[in-house]
């Protein structure tokens, strides 16, 4: 599993903004607060809005669902996590809509208090300090980490397969359908397969 910092998620992402929509994941963990070694498994659900991310919409039609193990570390909490669930993507090349399964797994720490209240040895760019978050009032929100785990998971340029023929650039037409007619899909081959192309067109000069 994955050791989450939330800085590097969002940085790693560029396109993920704000204005994605969430619904609140918290894990009551009053049952296990006061015994050092003690743990719990529960299950998860994260319900996530249609967003913008990478320049195209994506939307979750259904929530990603999980189960969680928590565990008392003593000083701090530490949630072990794996979530499956279903995107709608935008192929890159011929720009329709599919669906692309997605799993995650991913470990985060938890502290009682309020962000800030680190101790001296937590000061900040000490880079041999593993990444925390906080809780209070009995409860782990593990929305923000979940949300940024499923977005870490997604292609950068999303594909339908690895075969799709793309469109044509001259007329627009869905290559994966069959050849366009208009050459404008012979235009757009690599040049470096141009001399090739032109030797199969030869006649055999033995016939």
């Amino acid at each position: 599993m994955r050791r989450y910092n939330t800085a590097c998620a969002r940085a790693a992402r560029p396109g993920a903004g704000p204005g994605l929509g969430w619904f609140p994941v918290r894990i009551d963990v009053a049952d296990i607060k006061q015994e050092v070694g003690s743990h719990k498994l529960t299950d998860l659900s994260v319900t996530l809005d249609s967003a913008e991310f990478g320049g195209a919409e994506v939307r979750f039609d259904r929530p990603f669902t999980g189960k969680a193990k928590i565990w008392n570390l003593g000083d701090r909490l530490l949630v072990q996590a794996e979530l499956q669930g279903e995107v709608r993507l935008t192929c890159s090349r011929c720009l329709r809509e599919y669906t692309q399964p997605v799993s995650v797994s991913f470990e985060e720490e938890f502290r009682e208090g309020e962000p800030g209240a680190e101790g001296p040895d937590e000061e900040d760019g000490d880079e041999s300090v593993e990444p925390v978050s906080f809780y209070s009032d009995d409860e782990l929100d593990v929305t923000e980490v979940a949300r940024d785990h499923i977005l870490l998971a997604l292609p950068m340029k999303p594909l339908c397969s690895e075969a799709c023929q793309g469109l044509c650039p001259r007329c627009g037409k869905d290559l994966n359908e069959g050849p366009c007619g208009c050459g404008g899909a012979e235009e757009n081959v690599d040049p470096r397969l141009a001399v090739l192309k032109d030797l199969l067109r030869k006649p055999d000069s033995n016939s």
